[in-house]
C-alpha cells in the first residue's frame, strides 16, 4: 500500500475556516480524482505553544495511481492551497509505503 501524506501547519486565527474548506473543498477535490482508495485526516497532538498541525493520508495500492495523481493533479491542488491560505498555511508532502 502506498501512502501520500500532506502535512499542514495552520495559523490558529484561520484554523476553523481552513478546516471547513478542507472538508468542503480540498478533500472532495482529491476524492474526485479517483486516484486513492481511502483518505484519512488527522490532527497532530502537540504542545500548546505550537500551531495547529494536521495531516491527510491518501492510500492507494497502485504505484501508477500515485504517479497519475502527481502528474495530473498534485501541483494544481497545492497551488490552490497557496492561493487561498498563503502564509497562513505551511505544508509539505511525503510518500510512504506500508511495510507490515
Amino acid at each position: 500500500m502506498r501512502v501520500y501524506n500532506i502535512s499542514f501547519q495552520i495559523n490558529e486565527l484561520v484554523e476553523l475556516s481552513w478546516k471547513k474548506w478542507m472538508k468542503q473543498t480540498f478533500i472532495p477535490m482529491i476524492e474526485s480524482t479517483k486516484c486513492f482508495e481511502e483518505i484519512k485526516w488527522y490532527q497532530l497532538m502537540l504542545t500548546s505553544n505550537q500551531e495547529p498541525t494536521y495531516t491527510i493520508q491518501l492510500f492507494t495500492p497502485h504505484l501508477d495511481q500515485l504517479q497519475a495523481y502527481h502528474e495530473l493533479y498534485a501541483t494544481r491542488h497545492l497551488e490552490e492551497v497557496k492561493q487561498i491560505w498563503a502564509e497562513k498555511c505551511f505544508y509539505f508532502c511525503t510518500q510512504m509505503q506500508i511495510v507490515n
